[in-house]
């Protein structure tokens, strides 16, 4: 129930997530394929769901401060395969008694392998399906994630809590790395049936031989986002050389747009900076 409420929980902090990362992830895709696919934007968006819901299983639940603040459980474990050991001792498993499987799986030795292993498992698929990822490229990016997410726990949640709340354990480490590079070797069975990336690009690029408004509409949002730092900048030198204020708002806006939209221009070869982007 627990991991169940945490991927509730990614679910709510999601949405919010997207939106902050959807503009730039519009303006990469538009720069390098000129679209952005329906499947493929459902892919990367299942991506930052996936790595959302593995951030909120690792740091929740959050403890209250002031138990943080009394523990005295240990702060990290740096013997590897430590694991092997608790399973061993503190698990009914016996390989020659079928019955004990089922309650050797239940027990807390076994889930919490098991948790860090499939964890990443999803992270290993992503980076070999579309990010076409080679083997060692995907054994670095995996222990990458699981470094940061054991120094998360380390630094008490970045300092939020006065010590750490959960073990950094070189186990999970090891464990986590497995995992993604387990995905790696499940990969061509778990997306057997979607296109490739190849076929992904293809589409992309031949959508985007034409250029639609939301592309427009986009492009010009980013002309007035680099036009507005461009009037302040006009505002600050205007007020440092103290020249008239008479009708200056006025003025400062026509100079930025003007030199926008005309003479920025020429140096883009007939586009604006958010035009030449997108």
């Amino acid at each position: 129930m627990v991991y169940v409420s945490n991927i509730i929980t990614a679910a709510i902090a999601f949405p919010f997530v997207a939106i902050i990362l959807t503009v730039p992830l519009l303006v990469y895709h538009y720069h390098r394929y000129g679209s952005l696919t329906i499947l493929r934007s459902v892919i990367l968006y299942s991506f930052m769901f996936y790595l959302v819901a593995a951030y909120c299983l690792i740091i929740l639940p959050l403890p209250p401060r002031s138990v943080v603040a009394h523990l005295t459980t240990p702060r990290y474990n740096l013997v590897p395969f430590t694991f092997v050991r608790e399973f061993i001792n503190s698990t009914h498993f016996v390989w020659t008694e079928p019955s004990s499987y089922l309650a050797t799986l239940k027990q807390a030795a076994t889930i919490q392998p098991l948790f860090n292993i499939f964890l990443t498992v999803p992270f290993g698929i992503y980076l070999r399906y579309f990010f076409k990822t080679s083997f060692k490229q995907t054994l670095l990016l995996s222990f990458t994630l699981s470094l940061f997410f054991e120094l998360t726990q380390l630094s008490g949640l970045y300092g939020i809590y006065p010590r750490p709340y959960r073990l950094f354990d070189v186990d999970d480490l090891l464990l986590n790395i497995s995992g993604g590079l387990l995905g790696f070797y499940l990969q061509p069975l778990v997306t057997f049936f979607l296109p490739t990336r190849e076929s992904l690009d293809q589409a992309a690029y031949a959508r985007g031989q034409k250029v639609g408004y939301f592309r427009r509409l986009l492009a010009l949002a980013v002309d007035y986002c680099v036009l507005g730092i461009i009037t302040f900048a006009i505002a600050v030198i205007w007020r440092l050389l103290k020249l008239p204020t008479i009708h200056s708002e006025m003025l400062q806006y026509c100079l930025a747009t003007g030199a926008y939209f005309l003479m920025l221009p020429v140096f883009w070869r007939g586009k604006t900076p958010g035009q030449s982007l997108l």
